[in-house]
């Protein structure tokens, strides 16, 4: 059908009724063509677009499971570095790409490591030099907490720059704690020499005098010189032995012993005096104090200790004490004696316990007290004796006599020497540095430390000969001073020329093994 004429417009009319929309002769479904075409049809069917959803999904889990790794490997390659950082100082920053800080880094470690070298190289008198002079050690305490900071920082700035970006927030903290621990770990070294390094220093200033003692010292080493003992052959010091108990008054001597020191060899000879002689010529250091004749050795202490006065020069000296009997033990021997050294004996027991007990062997059987030890006897053989059985082994007279005792005292002395090492004193210092410190009097200079932490490296492995002015030889009822004064100096010549003879001195690595 034609509405209106063709080509003016008119439009051509569909015959028949109108068909649904889409719909051909043929029942096919036609839809209209957008734009005047025809739809085409989509190239991937429902099917294909799923499948292609799940590969795009699945890339992106792969590439995001490598990025997890990547980062992980890299938070523990961080922390490996960090780790290494004290010792090799600049390694993390190189591999970061900060070139001008890791070089800078480097460079310090060089310095440090050309100063270590050269210490190294001066050996043990530095490392005497450190572990005596105060000053020294504050500067060693002070520089190893420094020290301290200075890896803290380094491990904890290391990290930062190589920590991996994509880490989660589980990771992170891991990480943290990691570095928190390598910081705790690496500090523990330095700040233990800070606190073995007060601990010294305090012992130092509070154990020994700032200079000498008013008196002059007849043969004091050379102090600061190539050869501080180039002028000093043997060097004496007074040992002694203060015995305090519960329920008596002062405190009695029961231990006086002269270490008569060969400076070259370290060879020593132990004298010593038993606590009963009597006559005593008390020496003041110019003239005879006068002294009651029945009054015994072991009670010139206190005596000092008493009346400081006595004192030629004064009493104006640390122990008043065992000033005067060092004097008076000099005029004895006929030895100049510069130097004492003060232990009391109750603390001698913590000093044993400190280094792990000290293995002697008792010849006779020992009675000792049941308190003290259970078993009231310290019976023959070899075998380490705590602390305790020690004190007893050198203390008790029960069934023996005051010359027994002393022999047993000399071989405390031999076996503490023998086997009190480096390493031993090293693991026992802190407990050590206090028993010192409280139980130990000594008018030994601070500027002579050195030289005799020298010369007792000597001692220790040296011979040690023991000779005791006892009955028969003496009485100590009415001594031959002048007698005892000539033995004193055969010994030393016998023990300079390293001869023996039936009653000069003996070595205590025979008698006391």
């Amino acid at each position: 059908m034609v509405d209106g004429p063709i080509g003016d417009g008119t439009r051509l009319l569909p015959d028949g009724p109108p068909r649904p929309a889409g719909e051909d002769d043929g029942g096919r479904d036609v839809r209209p063509e957008r734009n005047g075409t025809h739809e085409r049809n989509d190239t991937h069917g429902p099917d294909q677009t799923h499948t292609h959803g799940r590969d795009q999904a699945h890339t992106h889990g792969r590439d995001q499971a490598h990025g997890r790794d990547a980062a992980l490997r890299g938070l523990v390659q961080a922390l490996l570095i960090a780790a290494a950082s004290p010792a090799l100082p600049g390694i993390a920053h190189l591999r970061a790409g900060r070139v001008r800080l890791g070089g800078a880094l480097v460079f310090a470690q060089a310095l440090l490591l050309t100063g270590a070298a050269a210490a190294v190289g001066e050996g043990q008198s530095l490392f005497l030099e450190l572990s005596v002079r105060p000053g020294w050690l504050l500067a060693v305490a002070v520089g190893a907490v420094v020290l301290a900071g200075l890896w803290t920082a380094l491990i904890v700035h290391s990290y930062a720059v190589l920590v991996p970006d994509g880490l989660s927030p589980l990771w992170r903290l891991a990480g943290g704690t990691s570095v928190s621990v390598l910081c705790l770990l690496v500090i523990v070294p330095p700040l233990t020499v800070a606190h073995y390094g007060y601990l010294q220093r305090d012992l130092v200033d509070s154990l020994f005098a700032e200079g000498a003692a008013p008196v002059a010292r007849a043969n004091a080493p050379a102090a600061g010189a190539a050869d501080p003992w180039a002028g000093t052959p043997r060097l004496d010091i007074l040992l002694i032995g203060g015995d305090a108990d519960v329920g008596r008054p002062g405190v009695r001597t029961d231990s006086m012993t002269l270490a008569s020191i060969d400076t070259a060899t370290g060879n020593t000879l132990l004298m010593s005096l038993p606590r009963n002689l009597q006559h005593v010529p008390v020496w003041s250091g110019a003239k005879r104090v006068p002294y009651p004749p029945k009054e015994l050795l072991n009670e010139v202490y206190e005596t000092g200790t008493r009346d400081p006065g006595l004192l030629a020069g004064g009493g104006r000296v640390r122990n008043p004490g065992a000033e005067l009997l060092k004097r008076t033990v000099s005029h004895i021997l006929g030895r100049p004696v510069p130097y004492y050294a003060m232990v009391d004996m109750r603390s001698f027991r913590q000093i044993v316990d400190a280094v792990g007990g000290v293995r002697v062997c008792v010849g006779d059987a020992v009675p000792v007290p049941k308190q003290q030890v259970p078993a009231g006897v310290l019976k023959p053989g070899c075998r380490k004796l705590t602390g305790r059985e020690a004190l007893w082994y050198g203390r008790s007279r029960t069934g023996s006599s005051d010359y027994a005792r002393m022999s047993r005292q000399k071989c405390l002395m031999w076996a503490l020497t023998r086997q009190a090492g480096p390493l031993t004193v090293l693991r026992s210092f802190q407990r050590l540095t206090e028993v010192f410190k409280y139980s130990v009097s000594t008018d030994l200079p601070r500027r002579l430390l050195p030289p005799l932490v020298g010369l007792a490296a000597k001692i220790r492995n040296a011979e040690i000969s023991s000779l005791q002015f006892v009955p028969p030889a003496v009485t100590t009822g009415r001594p031959d001073y002048a007698e005892i004064r000539r033995m004193a100096a055969r010994a030393v010549r016998d023990s300079a020329a390293g001869a023996q003879s039936a009653d000069g001195p003996h070595l205590l690595g025979d008698s006391c093994t």
